[in-house]
This record gives structure tokens, sequence and C-alpha cells, in this order.
């Protein structure tokens, strides 16, 4: 968009119920996009001051001001020289005036949001190929890919759900490229900070969802109100109310912790849609058994294949395309990657950094062993987040033979400390007989160390980094590639990649 009249945003906002106040202006030209980041405001631009956890937004209007901010938006009344809107939540504002300023770009596709505790990449990415190949074009925005008009990209490192103005910005991409739906990973922060608050999904889509990020939200319900809220979300958009799609949320069958979900889902008037993975070839769809047969390994994946499957299913599409394409899907970068080359023994990357998700990818790697190989993991936790996840890994990491727990993300905290808490988890949680764990903290050493240490027919799983780019220290992002450094030290050892 070149350029908007201010009095339209006000509009917007007023029928969004956002609006306290609003000064009676004359036509105000907006010329940029709005921003929550003062850095970012252009000539023109609208600013918009969010209450932070460490900084209140509305300390910065002046400096947007400086920058050339056409109006700004605020949860409290502030003395400006352009006209202040006083909103009722910043972060819904935000969002509202991002999806005005491009132009509704959710309303031209049909947008799926994508949740769960884990699987939510995997699954968005499976979905974006299923959807295709079923005659539907669809974009992807997730945490380690992108996908907009068949074009992939690498994500942002530590990119969780965009923020508003990026999301709305990629969804106008994706139009204008010429796709016709969206899979959007939903993450709890973006569904809490109301990143897709603008978007009137089609669909969606909950894989799993077990205790995590309590560092962040204050608890259990915090966490699991910020997930429901795919459901309200999911309210159709004019796309698919134009082909006539029924509105589906899509649930793990046997999952327990899934069916409140379910039963938000029924009482919203929504259609409910089950998947399930009784083992790494047989899955349901849609309430059907079938068989798969994938690129990317285990039983995890089968699940996060068949929840995509599911929604192809329930919107009629068709399946047998879509099915044959997710078989082919090698799957994003990170996720049970397998690096290829002439060594005796596996060597797989994960992102797998929650207990659950590490117990899957354990799981996953155990099959591939040898009937007498071993299982060596190097895994970890992040600092400055919530401590149960170190609990968890340790007590995930039992089912390996050999671990060595190294830095993933210490952030500002002590890393010896972090690492203490795994093992501490691991000891009590009973380990197989035999096996052991150490802590080096290096993280490329620790990865040495597990590939020196691999005999044939053993797996080497590197969890916890997957497709991420950096190692945060004090303050300080150091770049790193989890796959490039296992690809190093394979050839180091004399082994060469396949090609």
């Amino acid at each position: 968009m070149s350029e908007r009249l201010l009095r339209e945003l006000i509009t917007r906002l007023q029928e969004l119920h956002l609006v306290v106040t609003a000064p009676v202006t004359p036509d105000i030209a907006i010329t940029s996009a709005p921003t929550h980041d003062s850095r970012l405001v252009a000539a023109g631009g609208i600013f918009v001051a969010i209450p932070g956890r460490n900084a209140d937004g509305a300390t910065f209007i002046a400096s947007a001001m400086e920058r050339g901010a056409a109006a700004v938006l605020s949860e409290q009344p502030v003395a400006s020289s352009s006209p202040i809107i006083v909103v009722r939540d910043a972060r819904a504002a935000l969002a509202a005036a991002a999806a005005w300023w491009e132009g509704d770009p959710a309303e031209e596709l049909l947008a799926v949001g994508v949740t769960g505790t884990d699987g939510k990449t995997t699954t968005a990415t499976f979905l974006s190929t299923a959807l295709t190949a079923a005659g539907l074009r669809t974009g992807l925005v997730s945490t380690a890919i992108s996908r907009v008009g068949g074009i992939q990209r690498a994500a942002a490192a530590h990119q969780t759900t965009p923020e508003a103005p990026a999301l709305q910005r990629a969804l106008r991409d994706m139009v204008e490229a010429g796709d016709e739906a969206a899979a959007v990973e939903s993450t709890s922060h973006g569904l809490q900070l109301e990143r897709v608050g603008a978007i009137n999904f089609a669909s969606a889509i909950y894989t799993t969802f077990s205790p995590d990020h309590l560092d962040f939200h204050a608890n259990l319900d915090e966490y699991r109100a910020a997930k429901a809220k795919l459901v309200a979300r999911t309210v159709g958009s004019s796309a698919s109310r134009a082909r006539h799609l029924p509105r589906v949320v899509v649930v793990h069958a046997s999952d327990p912790a899934v069916q409140p979900f379910a039963a938000a889902a029924e009482a919203a008037g929504l259609q409910v849609a089950r998947f399930d993975a009784y083992s790494e070839h047989e899955v349901l769809i849609n309430g059907v058994k079938a068989e798969l047969h994938l690129s990317m390994p285990g039983r995890i994946n089968a699940a996060n294949a068949a929840a995509a499957l599911t929604l192809v299913a329930a919107w009629g599409l068709p399946l047998p395309a879509a099915i044959a394409a997710v078989e082919g899907e090698v799957g994003p970068p990170g996720r049970s990657q397998l690096i290829s080359g002439t060594q005796p023994f596996r060597v797989i990357v994960d992102f797998a950094h929650t207990g659950p998700s590490l117990t899957a990818s354990v799981a996953v790697a155990r099959e591939l062993c040898a009937p007498a190989g071993r299982l060596l993991l190097v895994t970890g936790a992040a600092g400055e987040r919530d401590p149960g996840r170190r609990t968890a890994v340790g007590q995930a990491a039992t089912g390996a033979d050999l671990v060595w727990v190294a830095d993933e993300d210490p952030r500002g905290e002590d890393p010896n400390h972090i690492a203490e808490q795994i093992r501490a988890a691991y000891l009590a949680a009973t380990p197989r007989p035999g096996s052991s764990l150490h802590i080096l903290h290096d993280r490329a050493a620790a990865i040495r160390a597990a590939i020196s240490a691999a005999q044939p027919g053993d797996v080497v799983l590197l969890a916890g980094k997957g497709h991420e780019r950096t190692i945060e220290r004090d303050g300080v992002d150091k770049e790193w590639d989890e796959a490039a450094t296992a690809q190093s030290v394979l050839s180091s050892l004399g082994y060469s990649p396949k090609l």
C-alpha cells in the first residue's frame, strides 16, 4: 500500500472496539507500515506503543515523533504533536493496523493455523506440501522455513511467530505471488501476543499439548488459554466462504490433552477432524486408517503428516495426490534431518528441545539403531527459559546409551547450573544399564566426541538446536550450524558426503 488515510484506521479500530479515545483530525495520509519499534518508524508511519515486560513503548513516542510518525496508538494518553489514538489493547491494535495497511491479505487466502507444543513446524511444512499437491498452492510461515509462491527460504534465527506487521507482509507477498492458502505456524507467543490476532483462520490444527514456555506464561492454565485462542480465531476467511469449505479444527485422536480444544471447537460450531499414528507407517487420517511411507523417519513424523492430511481430507480435496507429495517431503531443516555420508552409522539433527519432543526423537533414533547398536545423544537446555525443561530433558535422555550435555543457548545464565540440573534429573530417572552422561559445554566438541565414539550400527542424535543459526551467550549471538558442524566432523574423520 502506498498511502492510506488515518480516519480509515480509526474506523477499523472502532469497529473492533479497540478505541478508547480518538482525536478529531483532518484526513492524515499514512504512507508507511505501522510498527512497534520506534527505530523502524518511517516518515508518515504509525507508531504503536506497546507496554513490554522490560520497557514501555510509551517512553519511545518522542523518538518516533522525531522520525516522522504521523500518528501514535497508545494505551495511555500522552502529550504529542501528532494525533494520539488511545486504544484498549496495543498489541491487538498493532495486529489490526498491520492487516489494514496490507489490505487484509488473510481474507484472500485460506489461512490455516498450526499450533501445539511439539510438531508445529513439521506439520505446517507437510500441510503446505499436501495442500499444494491437492490443488491449492500454499505458502508457509514457520520457525524454520517460509514458502512464498513456491520459493522456500530459511527463517530468521530464533524466530517464533513473526510480529504482526511482518506476518501480514508475508501474507500479502503470498497473495501477490499467486498462493491460494497459507500454513501459519502459530506459537503460544504468537497467540498470546496477538501476532495472529487480525487473521480469520479458515481452519486450525492442534498437534500436541504438554507443559512448556512456563518462563513466559504465568502457569499451565495461561499457556492452555493462549493455545485456545486459535479456536476463537477460526472464524472463516472470505476465501473459505467463497469456496464453501468447512471450518475444521484438527486434533490428535488419542491425546487427551488436546481434547479440551476439540470440545471448544464443537461448542463454537466448528467441525472436528481427528488424526493419529499407530506406528511409523499406520495412521489415522480424518477417522480412516491408512498407510504412509515417509522420507522422514519415526512415528512422530507419521503423526505430523496425518494431521496435515486430515485437513486435506476434511476439506474434500484429492487425498491420493497429497499423500504422494507428503511421502516425498524431506521436511524442514533440523527436523529429523539425516546427515548422509559414507559413515557406517547414522547421524540425525533434530530440534527436539522439550521433554516430550526429545522422548519422541530418542524413540525414532532407537528404532534406527542396528540390533546391537547404541544411541549416542548430544542435548542441552536453554538458559533464562522454563527450568522445567531441564528436568524433562534429563529424564528423556535416559533413553540413550551415551549422553553429552552441551550448551544450547545459555544466554546470561551459568551453563554449569543448567547442565547440573539436567544431570540430576538424568540420574534420578534411572538411566539405561551401562549408560553414561558427560558435560561438555563446547557444543562443537561434544558433537565431535559423540561422532568419534560412534561404531557401525549406532545412531548419533544431535538434539536441541535443529535449524537455528546462532548460539546465544551473554547477549552475543554466535553463528552456528548444527548440520554443517556434524558434516565437518564426519569429513575430518575421513567420511564423505553421499551425493
